[in-house]
């Protein structure tokens, strides 16, 4: 049964190649509700046989979800100007996003569901960019390493499994980096 599932995403993953996870990422990063899951653990997986390259797949799958943030972010300032300049609940977004806009950006991507729609009330809050995409980068490079992570330790034999515990190493560690470099410029700045 698991197989006959899984079969066709592997092929799928596959075809697309690092282009197509691309685009696919870029779908998931917009307003457009497409589950990240049926490429990303698919390519994991083929990464853990020696067919496509973790890093890359990273990457692209980053720099996707990156792009497509991007097109929410920029509609969103456009809708702005156009439709509700002044209204009510653009004050709120505002007023919520000046307080918690940075955590807001870094942990949305990180929760199903909820990762492309923060970059609508981003754009709305004129969140600068300098901020807005390095947060954004780096909680997708988190979302798709792990999303990777767990095709990547449903791979084929020993030594996808001690790889697969050598990746999980690294991304923690690189969560714990840079939420550690965020805690102490927050305080810095508010202290």
């Amino acid at each position: 049964m698991l197989k006959t599932i899984a079969l066709p995403l592997i092929l799928f993953a596959n075809k697309a190649g690092y282009l197509g996870l691309y685009l696919y990422m870029l779908l998931v990063g917009t307003f457009i509700p497409v589950p990240s899951e049926i490429i990303l653990i698919p390519s994991g997986y083929l990464a853990s046989i020696g067919e496509k390259s973790f890093l890359y797949l990273l990457i692209s799958g980053a720099f996707g979800s990156l792009s497509g943030a991007l097109i929410n972010y920029f509609l969103s300032k456009y809708i702005v100007k156009r439709f509700l300049n002044g209204k009510k609940i653009l004050v709120k977004v505002e007023k919520f996003f000046k307080r918690h806009g940075k955590i807001s950006v870094f942990l949305a991507p990180l929760t199903p569901g909820m990762g492309q729609y923060i970059s609508i009330p981003a754009g709305l809050s004129h969140m600068p960019l300098k901020e807005f995409i390095p947060l954004t980068f780096l909680a997708n490079i988190i979302w798709v390493g792990f999303m990777l992570l767990i095709g990547y330790i449903f791979g084929e034999g020993e030594t996808a499994h001690k790889n697969a515990a050598l990746f999980s190493l690294i991304l923690l560690g690189f969560v714990i980096f840079f939420v550690s470099v965020y805690v102490l410029r927050e305080v810095r700045v508010r202290g």
